[in-house]
């Protein structure tokens, strides 16, 4: 398509020439060339060769194997940075003149509000979204998601209850029976949730001078639309203009820099389809089809002059929208570890298929049959040989080859020299050396996780804020109820207003689940062997808080249904031979060294009663745990002359 003419000074008042000439100019200065990278890097990610080969001959020899081992490390990746219930922590904004009355009001509303926001990401399945943001990012350096209010009406048929009447003969009512029919709802509101979805980079367009997005005069996002959704909109009141589509005969190619479909299933994504640019500032939202059709043109619809767009990069790049790209650190040495492993197979195909050297003077070569036994009759051993091949070229690139790999592995995850060490007094075979280098790869790639999470929270506070503006009746939510109970809340829309900071709640550090949940046992162990010295200290451990954290580590919600009542605690208790009687000191007793309150202790003068020592653990305890005692009643039960066979 011929270039417009747009930069002639001409008044940009217009809307279609403003948004053409915002996307023209990010085109021409960086878009083409950054989707140019993307779809290189793609290629590397898959596996395949970003040029294709040259036409050869069917029986060319030489090997070109592409393993996708940048696949392999990203998935790695990508298993363990996913966050599929990512938990938030919703805290009151204040204002610097707001009564403190007011904040406590809003500190009450913080429970509605993380229920309203983890019931709108089940609405969204969320979760199943999550991949797509990362592996974009993995392979792009960037990745965007567009959050935006989706109401949908739907003719909605369903089954309903009906009453039969059984009349007799003469048509008096003596029975009836309840049954079913379907019924049919012209207009059922079918969604009214607010929503997201990842955006295509190849379709996001920023000023080029713009060091991040919150410093961005526009952003514009392109989509690939049917003339009939098009018209569908726009019979909704949503688009005009729609017609005038049919006319413009403009309507835009696939360009050649996006050929990836193209390559991998024989598919033009923009086929039969129109251009859409979205053209967002604070103030305004312009909508132009095919670059010359002015859809809609007006006011930025969300409160605050909010642009709806989440742009997030694991690696950023200081002062720069996109960033660092997983696959475009791993991108070359994947292309040298393909290149050693290609001659060394090139290398066992020679080594397998001897080369015949037969001298010139030899009548009929054709005689000679290649098989085993075979006979050749010469008048000189020297008329026939091979060629003699050093099998050794095919061991030489292993030592390189795995170099390389362990490259791919650890070049993201952390190098040795990371931690201030000299990796030649390293041994990675050994445990403290592989526990120095999974460290660091988990601190990395814990780094990176942590982008992610931040993008996640502005995504919870662009859903809160969506459902602040366009939640108009009450809303019932799920929520986890008394005992892990399933129960539903009903939300109004008063209850979610207001200014709020939405955060994610991370528990740990700790990347590993199995490593947070090590230090959480670790630290309730602690707190158990500690708890009745702090009791004496005069400063009590609240013991219910670390268990709590314990089971935060087990990824446990319904945290309350793992205590008991306070009332039904003591009963469950075992108590020692005596009754609780044998549990009093005698007044102005001391207790005794190292056994604990006085409340502990049954006996007088620093002697501590030998039937509480025994405690539940015991084998002397009548009402032991111990499963030592178990086993000696099952082998007592078992064994002796009354038990003996006869």
């Amino acid at each position: 398509m011929p270039e417009r003419d747009l930069y002639d000074g001409s008044d940009l008042a217009d809307p279609v020439r403003l948004c053409v000439k915002a996307v023209e100019d990010a085109e021409r200065r960086y878009h083409d060339e950054f989707v140019r990278k993307v779809e290189k890097r793609y290629m590397a990610y898959r596996g395949l060769l970003d040029e294709e080969p040259a036409p050869t001959d069917d029986e060319d020899w030489h090997s070109a194997v592409t393993t996708p081992y940048v696949l392999q490390t990203c998935e790695g990746m990508l298993a363990t940075m996913i966050e599929p219930s990512p938990r938030f922590n919703v805290q009151p904004r204040p204002k610097p003149d707001e009564p403190i009355d007011e904040i406590l009001e809003r500190v009450v509303k913080v429970d509605a509000l993380e229920d309203t926001i983890r019931y709108a990401l089940d609405r969204d399945h969320f979760p199943e979204k999550q991949r797509d943001f990362m592996q974009q990012d993995m392979i792009a350096g960037l990745s965007v998601l567009k959050t935006y209010w989706h109401t949908e009406y739907r003719k909605v048929t369903q089954l309903v209850p009906e009453e039969i009447e059984i009349e007799d003969e003469y048509g008096n009512v003596v029975d009836s029976m309840t049954s079913h029919k379907e019924e049919s709802t012209d207009q059922a509101l079918y969604r009214d949730d607010a929503c997201c979805e990842v955006v295509d980079v190849r379709d996001f367009f920023w000023p080029s001078q713009a060091p991040n997005v919150a410093k961005a005069e526009w952003l514009v996002h392109r989509t690939w639309e049917t003339y009939a959704a098009l018209k569908r909109r726009g019979g909704d009141g949503y688009y005009s203009n729609v017609d005038k589509l049919k006319e413009d005969s403009s309507r835009q190619r696939m360009s050649d820099i996006t050929r990836r479909e193209m390559k991998l299933r024989n598919l033009d994504r923009t086929q039969d389809l129109n251009e859409v640019l979205e053209y967002w500032t604070p103030e305004r939202v312009i909508t132009v089809a095919n670059r010359t059709v002015l859809l809609r043109d007006r006011p930025n619809p969300f409160w605050n002059g909010r642009i709806p767009f989440i742009v997030c990069s694991s690696m950023p790049d200081a002062f720069q929208i996109q960033g660092f790209s997983v696959v475009e650190a791993l991108a070359q040495m994947q292309e040298m570890l393909w290149t050693l492993q290609n001659q060394r197979l090139d290398v066992v195909r020679m080594l397998a298929n001897l080369i015949t050297l037969i001298r010139s003077d030899v009548d009929d070569p054709e005689a000679f049959e290649w098989a085993p036994n075979a006979q050749w009759f010469v008048e000189d051993p020297g008329q026939v040989s091979t060629l003699p091949i050093d099998p050794s070229a095919a061991t030489i690139t292993i030592q390189a080859e795995e170099l390389l790999k362990g490259d791919l592995q650890n070049i993201l995850g952390g190098l040795p020299m990371a931690s201030g060490a000299d990796s030649s007094t390293i041994d990675q075979e050994t445990a403290t050396g592989v526990s120095i280098i999974t460290t660091i790869a988990q601190r990395m790639i814990q780094a990176r996780k942590q982008q992610y999470l931040w993008a996640f929270a502005r995504l919870g506070k662009d859903f809160l804020l969506l459902y602040q503006q366009f939640l108009r009746d009450d809303r019932i939510v799920k929520v986890l109820g008394k005992s892990g109970a399933a129960a539903y809340k009903q939300i109004t829309p008063l209850d979610i207003q207001g200014d709020f900071d939405v955060m994610i709640d991370v528990t740990s550090d700790s990347l590993m689940r199995q490593e947070r949940r090590a230090e959480a046992n670790a630290l309730l162990q602690m707190a158990g062997s500690l708890a009745p010295i702090m009791a004496q200290s005069g400063a009590p451990l609240n013991l219910k808080a670390f268990m709590e954290k314990a089971l935060d580590a087990y990824d446990v919600l319904d945290k309350e249904r793992y205590f008991l009542p306070p009332q039904a605690a003591p009963a469950m208790m075992p108590q020692p031979p005596g009754g609780p009687a044998s549990l009093t000191a005698p007044p102005g007793g001391p207790p005794a060294l190292g056994a604990g309150p006085p409340e502990m202790n049954g006996g007088s003068n620093g002697v501590t009663n030998p039937d509480l020592a025994a405690g539940p653990s015991s084998p002397s305890n009548v009402a032991t745990m111990s499963p030592e005692a178990a086993m000696q009643r099952m082998m007592s039960m078992r064994g002796g002359i009354a038990n003996a066979p006869s």
